[in-house]
Formats: C-alpha cells, structure tokens, sequence
C-alpha cells in the first residue's frame, strides 16, 4: 500500500509538469483530479472505478478523451488494459468530465503479486552453505543460566527546585 501510495504521488507530480505548460495556453482553471482502476477503455472514453469520498463508496465514472488529452506511460488511450492504475487530471466541459491528463502508473512502482515472476537473481541458500551439525555446538556454547538477569530498575526521584547541588 505504502508503494502504491508513492506511485499516487509521484504521478501528482508528473502531472504537475504535464499541465504547467498547458496551463499557461489554457483558460479555465478549474481542473480536478481524481485515479483509479480502469475499468474499460474505447478511443473516445474510458470507465474507470474511483473512491468518491462523498458517498463512502467506489464508483464508476466516465471521462471524455479528446485529440488534446496528454498521456504519460502510454502510447495511446486504447493501450489501457481492466485493472490499470490511473492518474487523471480533468475539467467538466458540457456536463462531462474531460480528461487533460491521463497517467498510467507504473506497475513497476508495485511489488509484485502472489505468482508474480521477479528479475531477481536467486539469493543463496544459507541452510545449505553450512551442515546442521556445524550450527548445534554454537548454540549450545552459551548455556542458558550464562545469561544474567535483568536489574530492577529504580523508581524516578521527584525533582526538588531547593535541593542541594550535587558534588562531582
């Protein structure tokens, strides 16, 4: 969740350079945001699934996508697959939602599922690198009455303002 989280933010931040240069050329200021799962995509829209904090609930929203829509991590809209995080920057235009921004996240970001293949090389075995025989004398070369107990710890003196200074 943690990593999720930094993808959310590191895409807020991709987004923030998309749009500083289109928000100079652009009039309207009033651009919302919002991400999501997707949930299906055709050239002209996509449905993506989002938490709407309103109604305490997820629900599926449908953005516009125009000429002008900028796209980070995808070639094109339809390159979207079901289940793709997404990070959209979008303005209401004629009682729709029109996305300015789409940003798919980067699935590398993420730890891997369950199943999941990584690039990652093996790590040695250490069980095998050592016999069990060569662990057991170590861990009886420490007997447990070896071990000193804990001292008890004193209780806290209060401070008092007119007590003498102590002698070093």
């Amino acid at each position: 969740m943690r990593k999720f989280a930094m993808g959310v933010i590191l895409a807020a931040g991709m987004i923030v350079t998309f749009n500083a240069s289109s928000v100079f050329a652009q009039e309207n200021t009033d651009d919302k945001f919002s991400f999501g799962k997707v949930v299906s995509v055709t050239s002209a829209s996509i449905v993506v699934k989002e938490y709407d904090f309103a109604k305490d609930a997820d629900v599926e929203m449908t953005y516009a996508v125009t000429a002008e829509t900028e796209l980070g991590n995808v070639n094109a809209v339809t390159d979207l697959v079901a289940n793709d995080d997404v990070v959209i920057d979008y303005a209401d235009k004629d009682s729709k939602r029109v996305v300015l921004t789409l940003v798919k996240e980067d699935k590398g970001a993420e730890a891997p599922a369950a199943g999941e293949a990584t690039e990652q090389a093996p790590a040695a075995p250490a069980a095998e690198a050592a016999p069990a025989e060569a662990a057991a004398p170590a861990a009886e070369a420490a007997p447990a009455e070896a071990v000193a107990p804990e001292a008890p710890v004193a209780p806290k003196a209060s401070v008092n303002a007119e007590a003498a200074p102590v002698q070093p």
